[in-house]
C-alpha cells in the first residue's frame, strides 16, 4: 500500500516538474539568425559575424557554417547591429535590427567583392520570423 502511494506521489512530482519546466522554457530571450552569400548567390562559409546590442560596447562573435548560416541564440531582447567580415569582401553592417522575446529575427547578407576595409552599411534589415504556437 505504501509503495502504491509512493509511486502516485512520484508521478505527480514528475508531471508537476515537467509543466514547470515548460513554463520556464518560454523564456525572456530571442535569436538572430541569417545566411551570408556573395553577389552570385553562393554561400560564404567561414565569415566572421559579430553582434552588438545598441547602447553597449561589447560584441559577441561567431562564424558562418559550411552552408553560410550563422546563429546568435539566447540573446536579450533589444536592437542590434550585425557585422559580417570575410577576406576578399567588403565589410557589411546592418544596424537597427530588433529582437523580441520568443520572436526570432533573420538578417541575411549579400557580400560585395572588395577590400575588407571598405564598408557597406544597411539600416534595419531584420526580418521577424513568426513561429506557430500550439494550444490555441
Amino acid at each position: 500500500m505504501l509503495r502504491k502511494h509512493f509511486f502516485k506521489a512520484f508521478a505527480l512530482f514528475v508531471v508537476t516538474f515537467a509543466l514547470a519546466s515548460a513554463n520556464f522554457a518560454q523564456g525572456t530571450t530571442s535569436r538572430i539568425t541569417g545566411t551570408v552569400t556573395d553577389s552570385s548567390g553562393a554561400v560564404v562559409a567561414g565569415a566572421n559575424v559579430s553582434l552588438k546590442r545598441d547602447g553597449t560596447g561589447t560584441a559577441i562573435t561567431t562564424q558562418t557554417n559550411d552552408n553560410g548560416n550563422y546563429t546568435f541564440d539566447l540573446i536579450q531582447a533589444g536592437n542590434y547591429e550585425v557585422k559580417v567580415e570575410k577576406q576578399g569582401f567588403k565589410t557589411s553592417i546592418s544596424k537597427g535590427n530588433s529582437a523580441y522575446v520568443n520572436l526570432p529575427s533573420t538578417v541575411n547578407f549579400v557580400l560585395e567583392v572588395g577590400d575588407v576595409s571598405a564598408t557597406v552599411s544597411v539600416e534595419g534589415s531584420a526580418e521577424i520570423v513568426q513561429t506557430a504556437t500550439s494550444g490555441n
